[in-house]
């Protein structure tokens, strides 16, 4: 079997920060499927801790701040709801939780079960276990090198009977795939730091969100952008993340640029994965469309997806690409 990715540049490394949220939309709506997804990211993410001795899946603590009073009224009754006990605290008045730098003029909510993935670092060693079993071969895919063959398929003398794209926004160069209706959505996040802004560690979401390291680190995300698909990081996504945080941050409280990160989201129109075979040619597999969301879905469809090559297990149609044929 050969797996296809895109390991070429930001868009693989330096993904936003890798965050997991239960939550998601103004309203704070449950993430699709987040309840059978979770656990399953809990057991995979601690695995990968074990195998690789490294700490890599970091529980954090996250807080919404309200951008005015109706959003305190709706995230009062979303509170109240049975069905978001588990992932929703209680609403807190403005003023009520002692947060140190940040503006809380509308009140705020707990958001439970949060957590970020370190995807660099993840990333870098699981290429590193490929290459110490020979596995892993950084370079251009040529399309144009790839055949069939009576066996399957033959890349460059490489003989296989499947073969997986994982490719992200790459897909539309693919020849196989590319008539899929995926479509890239560039962010940018910032790495900064600010040793005088004392925040615990976790999440604190407001326009924009906050990942505080507790150290004086900070990563700020996420832009959105649907025009411009350049893995040039701009001074536009740059000046919309800092006006953002002088929004709800104390301007006493001056953060340096580190760094400036670009990643390309790999939507789809109706936000779920995409995944499943080719229509005619038997052995390409496709596994895409995770969007914004890989931290946590990654993990389940991974899972999903292996049953359905080795097993014979049905593709959920919610995330087969037959869908869209």
């Amino acid at each position: 079997m050969l797996l296809i990715g895109d390991s070429t540049g930001p868009t693989a490394t330096q993904a936003a920060a890798g965050l997991i949220n239960p939550v998601t939309g103004r309203w704070m709506t449950k993430s699709w499927r987040v309840d059978s997804l979770f656990p399953v990211a809990d057991k995979t993410y601690a695995a990968l801790e074990t195998q690789f001795g490294q700490p890599l899946f970091h529980p954090v603590s996250a807080r919404r701040f309200f951008q005015n009073g109706e959003d305190y009224r709706r995230a009062g009754r979303r509170s109240r709801n049975p069905r978001y006990a588990d992932v929703l605290g209680p609403v807190d008045a403005a003023g009520t939780i002692a947060t140190p730098g940040i503006a809380d003029p509308f009140g705020s909510i707990e958001i439970r079960r949060a957590a970020w993935v370190d995807l660099p670092k993840l990333i870098g060693l699981i290429r590193a276990d490929f290459a110490a079993h020979d596995s892993y071969l950084d370079t251009r895919f040529d399309y144009d090198a790839l055949h069939r063959s009576d066996a399957g398929w033959n890349y460059k003398g490489i003989q296989v009977s499947r073969i997986i794209f994982c490719e992200g926004t790459g897909i539309r160069a693919n020849p196989w795939f590319q008539h899929l209706p995926l479509k890239p959505i560039k962010g940018e996040t910032l790495a900064l730091t600010c040793p005088s802004l004392n925040l615990g560690t976790g999440i604190y979401h407001s326009t924009k969100w906050l990942l505080a390291y507790g150290d004086g680190r900070f990563r700020l995300g996420a832009t959105y952008d649907e025009a411009d698909l350049s893995d040039r990081p701009t001074d536009a996504a740059r000046n919309d993340l800092l006006n953002d945080a002088a929004g709800f941050i104390d301007p006493k409280y001056a953060f340096r640029v580190a760094a400036q990160f670009t990643g390309h989201r790999p939507s789809t129109p109706d936000t779920h994965p995409l995944v499943g075979t080719h229509p005619t040619e038997s052995g390409l597999y496709l596994f895409n469309g995770l969007g914004s969301k890989g931290a946590s879905v990654a993990p389940w469809l991974s899972q999903h997806f292996v049953d359905h090559l080795l097993h014979g297990m049905p593709l959920d149609p919610e995330v087969d690409l037959q869908r869209f044929l």
